[in-house]
């Protein structure tokens, strides 16, 4: 062990011949870190709309001056019903998608494009729903937790949903432009399949606060 007066040696690195190419990551190690990655995201995503949760119920509780939730604060029930079915369809797609493609089955891209499709349109119905509301965000205390959960939710579902995008663009561009037998891609599938499934979790799981989020604003 060196001493305080000695200098650290440099850590050996062992040279490479002149001429060799050093090998891509295993595909299993890029699969393991989404794995692990999709679900410490889900726990980050738990714990950021458990704020909401709890700003809703001790609000509601607390309920200052009876401006919890006044008569004319009433979001459109139609509206959140078509918004949370269309991202649970979604999430299903997006599943359905990712066990075709580990199965190896060619026509996951129909079911993902729809998923991804179906959570557009809950984006604009959210937004068709904020602009014909008859209330605004300084209404009560529903009215702020409302707005500020609903837009929070549609800031992660654009995330996910740019997310399962690019799964879908890869594999679209690796099927137009297939790799050279030659090449270091060999299989792209083996790459794109690992982050598939992860975004696929990820929007499930965000599906299940999304229906909790209904249920929260809309049934209580």
């Amino acid at each position: 062990m060196a001493t305080s007066g000695e200098a650290v040696p440099p850590i050996a690195v062992p040279p490479v011949e002149l001429g060799v190419e050093i090998p891509p990551e295993p595909p299993e190690v890029t699969a393991r870190g989404l794995y692990v990655a999709s679900r410490l995201l889900a726990g980050a995503t738990t714990f950021f709309f458990l704020g909401f949760v709890f700003a809703y119920f001790y609000l509601r509780a607390l309920n200052q001056n009876d401006m919890w939730r006044p008569a004319h604060v009433k979001p459109e029930q139609g509206l959140g019903a078509a918004i949370i079915a269309c991202v649970l369809v979604s999430a299903v797609l997006a599943y359905l998608a990712g066990r075709q493609m580990n199965r190896g089955e060619s026509g996951w891209l129909t079911p993902a494009s729809v998923a991804i499709l179906l959570g557009v349109v809950a984006f604009a119905l959210q937004a068709v729903e904020y602009s014909q509301q008859s209330f605004g965000p300084t209404d009560g205390a529903y009215a702020s937790v409302f707005i500020a959960w609903t837009a929070c939710y549609m800031v992660a579902v654009v995330g996910a949903l740019y997310w399962l995008e690019t799964q879908v663009a890869t594999e679209v561009r690796a099927r137009r432009s297939p790799s050279r037998r030659d090449g270091d891609i060999r299989n792209p599938d083996r790459l794109i399949a690992p982050g598939l499934s992860a975004a696929a979790f990820y929007w499930a799981f965000l599906a299940a606060i999304g229906a909790i989020t209904y249920i929260v604003l809309y049934l209580l």
